[in-house]
């Protein structure tokens, strides 16, 4: 057996649904199951899903205080009065700043921008940067993707005489900022249709707005921020989404050009290689140094200029990955050395963390240990700790922090996410209190990771029209994901370890004559956790491998499972101890042996059981052996019988591992003489006087035709049964008064014992193995035993 990493949870759907859609769109099933699985249930809806168009964007003016805004700026770029565009030093509020940026210059607008120092000033507008934009003679701010919360900002702007505007779609206070206008579509009483647009989708709604008409020429650059900002990509979302790819894809943008160039973007580019690609190198400077070169590759009109801006924000990327990848093992020793602590909520702190990269090292603790998680750097001058925080299904984190507001000076986020700073000593006190959050709303399975599974296929489905097909949906994203198909009862026709450090997994999938090539990234460890006979349930998303002109499907593989036990070939004579030292960290393995084994894993951290084949089982051992789900044969068993009691004794069973060599039976017979050779010999005896069983061993062997070994040993056989005896070296036949079996004798007893494990153990293959375990368990089953064995001889 193996266990999926995560709880898979097949999509319940109305069949009935499927048909329409089916009939009237004229879909393949398949597709019209994942638009029903998504909620789209509606023909025009999934019409218009499947067909983007720019006619389903919406009204700005349905924006509260849209109208207000423009109204404003309007004036401000007709009297030429300095306007200063204040955004945010993400992905999200880059794209919102270029966006703006690039209207009100088409406007021709007297604006520039600002973003604040992520180090040095923080998140949103600062008193500061108000005042000496004021000082510079700037007499309208507009703010992109922040200001929501700036309630004593807004006071000071109308105390300096500075108009305020403000952009936001992050979720709005219980009061909200007194500006000139406040347009967020999370807002109270605002009427407009969709609520979930990024910074981006709002600073293009206010752009169109402005234009009086799409700005389609800066699509591009709204899907990129709400791409990265991981919004769902519904909706009007999808719209900006997906026509802005299709633009990215033209090349046009000397800015972006740059950046898919050295981020190594070839062909078409998708959603994910926005959020994995060029989001992380836009976001790198301002989680580095200042957003201000993000924001200029998004407004050069010079190639040179762009490839040299683009280069250094590789360069930044590359070494925010370093950063990252220290603070996160740093961050995961601390949660290992006090798991208790962080049983239900992790919080990590450290002087010297580097704060624009923490929210990264919070999401990649989410992926390892799946618990709301909070990482802060400690400002060791000020005493303050400044974070962010990623949750999982199940946890609210905006309104769990609310619940410790009189802790957070500042605070803000949504569901998912958030940010925060306090004092260093209120640390422990939030721990505590949102340790209490997730205990009252979080159940145990909810810190098993969940994943959707939107429909079973067959290998024998699986094709490159099917996948092409499936583009359709595209681009997937939040509340649109990347489709994942359970693919059952697949054997294995052929596995490997792939990748510079071997860290990845590549397996072709077989059923009946079908074949589909499947690969895990970073699931390279599975490859000795499958047994080749093993029969998978795969969880993966379907993709096209483009390799020497050639396209084919394949498999991502997400998660795997062995639903049967499984049974793993490590017969050889080499030395074993690294595999055992890697099962010996278990409690529920148990290793059999001829000797004592655990000196040879010279471990003293091991929580393995040890068991010797000739121990005798007493009731204590049979109830310490029923947490056993590994066994481990590190040495032939002596007998079939001694083998079959040990192996019933283990209730719940997931893996057998057979890991000797044959090395003790060289010196053995590989085969019992029959009864007729045996009866050969013994007349040849009887005719022929004066022999030395020493001297003329050999001779005998070329008289008889047969081999010294067997001869040696059907002596040894005549001497214990009395029908030959040795005297002065000599042999000598004794009269029979009755006949005697050969079963009589105990060295030919043990040797067809012997002929019994060989033929089981040593010289069968591991089909062979597969079916005599399976044979074995499932007649223990018949018997009124407790088995989750197949009875197929095809077994794991």
């Amino acid at each position: 057996m193996l266990k999926p990493k995560v709880r898979w949870q097949s999509v319940e759907v109305d069949e009935s649904q499927i048909d329409i859609l089916v009939d009237q769109l004229a879909v393949h099933p398949l597709v019209a199951r994942l638009l029903v699985n998504r909620g789209i249930e509606n023909p025009d809806e999934a019409r218009s899903f499947l067909n983007v168009q720019l006619t389903e964007l919406h009204d700005p003016f349905s924006l509260d205080g849209m109208a207000e805004a423009v109204q404003r700026i309007r004036q401000a770029i007709s009297n030429q009065e300095k306007i200063l565009i204040y955004g945010d030093y993400d992905a999200d509020g880059v794209t919102s700043t270029g966006i703006m940026m690039k209207t009100l210059r088409s406007l021709q607008g007297n604006v520039d921008y600002y973003i604040p120092n992520r180090f040095t000033e923080g998140y949103g507008l600062n008193e500061e940067a108000l005042r000496r934009a004021k000082e510079s003679g700037v007499q309208l701010v507009i703010t992109v993707d922040t200001g929501i919360s700036a309630v004593q900002e807004a006071k000071l702007c109308k105390q300096i005489d500075l108009d305020l505007i403000i952009t936001d779609h992050h979720e709005p206070p219980a009061i909200l900022p007194e500006a000139w206008a406040v347009i967020n579509p999370k807002k109270e009483n605002c009427s407009y249709p969709f609520d979930q647009l990024a910074g981006a989708g709002v600073s293009f709604k206010l752009a169109h707005a402005l234009l009086d008409r799409v700005p389609e020429e800066w699509l591009e650059i709204a899907a990129l921020g709400t791409i990265a900002d991981l919004v769902p990509l519904i909706n009007e979302n999808r719209v900006l989404a997906a026509l802005g790819l299709k633009q990215m894809n033209q090349r046009q943008h000397v800015g972006l050009k740059a950046l898919l160039e050295v981020s190594g973007v070839e062909g078409e580019v998708s959603a994910g290689h926005v959020g994995f690609s060029l989001g992380p190198r836009i976001n790198a400077s301002g989680r580095l140094d200042s957003a201000g070169q993000a924001v200029e590759l998004l407004l050069t009109e010079d190639p040179d200029e762009a490839r040299e801006i683009a280069g250094n924000l590789d360069q930044m990327n590359r070494e925010r990955q370093r950063l990252v990848e220290t603070i996160t093992e740093e961050a995961s020793a601390m949660v290992e050395a006090d798991p208790e602590r962080h049983q239900r909520f992790i919080i990590v702190a450290a002087p010297g963390w580097n704060v624009g990269v923490i929210g990264i090292v919070a999401s990649r603790l989410v992926e390892r240990y799946y618990r709301p998680t909070i990482v802060l750097g400690i400002d060791e001058e000020t005493g303050m700790a400044k974070g962010s925080a990623r949750s999982i299904v199940g946890l609210d984190i905006f309104q769990a922090l609310s619940q410790c507001a009189d802790l957070l000076p500042h605070f803000g986020g949504h569901e998912m996410a958030a940010g925060m700073s306090l004092p260093q000593e209120n640390l422990p006190a939030l721990h505590s209190r949102l340790n209490d959050v997730a205990a009252s709303c979080l159940k145990d399975e909810d810190y098993i990771p969940l994943s959707k599974v939107d429909a079973q296929l067959k290998l024998e489905e699986i094709s490159l029209d099917l996948i092409e097909e499936l583009e359709q949906l595209s681009p997937y994203g939040m509340g649109n994901p990347t489709p994942r198909f359970r693919i059952a009862e697949a054997e294995v026709s052929k596995m490997q370890q792939i990748g510079r450090d071997q860290n990845h997994l590549k397996v072709n999938l077989k059923h009946d004559s079908y074949t589909l090539d499947a690969v895990g990234f970073r699931l390279g460890e599975l490859a000795e956790e499958i047994a080749p006979s093993a029969r998978l349930e795969v969880l993966g998303e379907l993709t096209v491998n483009e390799w020497n002109n050639r396209r084919a499907p394949q498999l991502l593989i997400r998660d795997l499972h062995v639903p049967h036990r499984q049974i793993f070939d490590w017969r050889s004579n080499g030395d074993q101890t690294e595999r055992f030292r890697r099962l010996a960290y278990r409690k529920d393995v148990l290793f059999l042996s001829r000797q004592p084994l655990e000196d040879r894993l010279k471990s003293e951290d091991h929580n393995a059981l040890f068991r010797l084949w000739q121990h005798h089982l007493d009731d204590s051992d049979h109830r310490e052996l029923e947490k056993v789900q590994y066994v481990v044969l590190a040495d032939l068993p002596p007998s079939e019988d001694t083998f079959i009691t040990w192996l019933r004794s283990f209730p719940h069973l997931r893996r057998i591992y057979f890991a000797y060599g044959d090395r003790e039976m060289e010196s053995a017979l590989s085969q019992t003489p029959d009864r007729e050779q045996f009866k050969h010999l013994y007349a040849f005896l009887r005719s022929h006087k004066g022999i030395s069983p020493r001297r003329d061993l050999h001779r005998l062997a070329q008289l008889t035709g047969l081999s010294p070994k067997w001869v040696r040993f059907m002596l040894q056989v005549f001497q214990e049964l009395d029908f030959v005896r040795i005297t002065k070296g000599q042999l000598e036949v004794v009269q029979q008064t009755g006949k005697r079996s050969l079963s009589e004798s105990g060295l030919y007893t043990l040797q067809q014992n012997r002929d019994k494990i060989q033929e089981l153990f040593i010289y069968s293959s591991h089909r062979d193995l597969c079916s005599y375990i399976s044979s074995v368990l499932s007649a223990e089953s018949s018997l009124g035993g407790s088995t989750e064995w197949t009875s197929k001889k095809k077994s794991g």
